[in-house]
């Protein structure tokens, strides 16, 4: 008998970007493993990376019950656009008035400024997340679709931990079990922007009401898990580990030749750049490798695909102009465009600083690669994205030192690896991550399980 699971999941089309994939493939193969999925998304969501296309995507047949999302990013949008206008009539009365020319550093003050004065404003009143207001929405919304047809778990995903927040409510609402998918560290994130030492306190709270109220708790790396077993020992019984991966029927595509008419190798980083230092120690053992041997820039392409913050794309802008023609900036593209040029490409590219924490996480963009057969340069600290190369016997690893990425590069330049399956076992094959979460499904929906 198929069952239903009610998912909450704020980043599902057409939010973009690679945060959404997970969710969405977990979906698309829960049904044919007995289990019918039940979406509760955003309305209105406004996110940085949007995809209108992906919604064409989805499979008519799937139950998705959108409801408003009220954000402060709506308010944000229009004063940005306010600030926009104004800096753009400050560049011009300066540059009609006597005096140093108007540069673009004079266009962006007004936007660092509200840039700052947005992120102090959000982290002090938006707890856990911007996404606050869509709890009490979303968790009304899902007793509403149980009591019309009633459903048999609560899976939720984070982040935004606002996610489980409102499935946590949920469960209280309708009594049934809930499972929390942390694809992300929530307490601890080395990417979050600092915050207060109240706010720290608070979120410790709203982490251990919802390890303590699931019934069961997923994370998307054996770091991850292994991390909050530290934090929570009492509920390590209840905490599973499945990691992301790749869909064979998104990137089992026949895979079009790299494209070396120009004789260059292309090495592609497709998805979103959030840290600073990633970005900057990459582009520092770039320019050492190309200073080290010149002839780097009639061989080499590397090319940066997807959102960056305003920071990291004015620091990619300037170094492409000294390692014209090397260095290659693209925005967002759709994730079919992003997928072919990797799949285009001779290897892709990974990005992870040493740091606190920074070793739990394992971009989502590796498994893509690994599924598509596409070597991997990897730039990351010792931790779970190294061990899963190791495992496979995949790629070259580099330390996040400009002298260890400078030689990496010349090694995967110089001695390009032989085309082979990266995953022949099918370990990180969607289909059977998705039976994992089936079978934890079963389990916390059986009238036998025990309670918290």
């Amino acid at each position: 008998m198929t069952r239903r699971v009610l998912v909450l999941a704020y980043f599902f089309p057409p939010v973009g970007g690679v945060g959404v994939q997970r969710t969405l493939k977990f979906v698309g193969h829960l049904p044919a493993l007995g289990w019918e999925a039940v979406v509760v998304a955003p309305r209105g969501a406004v996110y940085r990376v949007m995809d209108p296309g992906s919604v064409e995507t989805l499979d008519p047949d799937l139950e998705v019950h959108r409801v408003l999302s009220v954000e402060p990013a709506r308010l944000r949008a229009v004063v940005r656009e306010v600030v926009r206008r104004l800096g753009r009539a400050r560049t011009s009365s300066l540059a009609s008035t006597p005096g140093p020319p108007a540069t673009a550093t004079t266009a962006r003050r007004p936007r660092r400024w509200l840039n700052a004065v947005w992120s102090a404003w959000v982290r002090m009143f938006f707890i856990p997340d911007e996404q606050m207001g869509w709890i009490p929405i979303a968790a009304r919304a899902a007793a509403a679709i149980h009591r019309q047809q009633p459903v048999d778990v609560i899976y939720s995903s984070s982040p935004p931990a606002s996610a489980h927040l409102a499935a946590g409510l949920a469960k209280a609402m309708t009594g049934q079990p809930w499972v929390a998918d942390l694809r992300d560290p929530w307490v601890g994130n080395a990417f979050a922007p600092p915050r207060s030492a109240l706010r720290v306190r608070l979120e410790r709270w709203l982490e251990s009401w919802v390890i303590r109220h699931a019934d069961r708790v997923v994370f998307a790396t054996p770091g991850l898990r292994a991390r909050y077993v530290e934090r929570y020992p009492s509920r390590a019984r209840r905490f599973v580990t499945i990691t992301n991966g790749y869909d064979p029927a998104e990137v089992g595509k026949p895979s079009a030749a790299s494209d070396r008419a120009d004789g260059r190798f292309r090495l592609v980083y497709a998805g979103s750049v959030y840290g600073s230092r990633e970005l900057r120690i990459f582009l520092d053992g770039l320019d050492l490798a190309v200073g080290r041997r010149s002839d780097l820039r009639e061989r080499l392409r590397v090319e940066f695909v997807g959102w960056m913050t305003p920071d990291n794309r004015q620091l990619a802008l300037t170094r492409a102009e000294h390692l014209e023609p090397i260095l290659r900036i693209d925005g967002f593209v759709p994730r079919d465009e992003a997928l072919e040029r990797v799949r285009s490409a001779d290897a892709s590219l990974l990005l992870l600083a040493d740091g606190p924490d920074r070793d739990l996480f394992v971009g989502a963009k590796l498994f893509e690669s690994i599924g598509l057969n596409r070597q991997v340069l990897a730039m990351a600290p010792p931790g779970d994205a190294r061990a899963i190369l190791s495992e496979l016997d995949w790629g070259v690893v580099a330390d996040p030192r400009p002298e260890s990425v400078a030689a990496a590069l010349l090694t995967i330049v110089d001695a390009p690896a032989e085309s082979r399956h990266a995953d022949p076992e099918g370990r990180y094959d969607r289909r059977r991550l998705a039976a994992v979460l089936a079978g934890v499904l079963d389990d916390v929906a059986r009238p036998t399980v025990e309670s918290a």
